[in-house]
């Protein structure tokens, strides 16, 4: 491989890396009993962090709830019983 290859090789798996690291989706929060802005929320979000990290429970305490998002829950599948014929084949 030839200097220039290897060079765009790299800049193209740290890219991949950069990319892959970001993907985590924010977490978003609504008040249900109430009409807010987002100044409201930037004012709690400011309060309720500490050394860069939000602090969701207190978030919670002053009325914020997260949405769930798109994606529903995963349900575990039932494990499959067997059961034993009861008559004769």
């Amino acid at each position: 491989m030839t200097a220039v290859t290897r060079r765009l090789m790299l800049f193209f798996l740290f890219s991949l890396a950069a990319v892959a690291c970001e993907s985590v989706p924010e977490k978003q929060w609504y008040k249900p009993a109430g009409a807010y802005t987002l100044a409201d929320f930037r004012n709690d979000e400011k309060a309720c962090t500490r050394d860069r990290k939000l602090d969701e429970e207190c978030l919670k305490a002053r009325g914020w709830v997260p949405l769930s998002g798109d994606v529903a829950p995963t349900k575990a599948e039932p494990t499959p019983t067997r059961t034993r014929p009861t008559g004769r084949y």
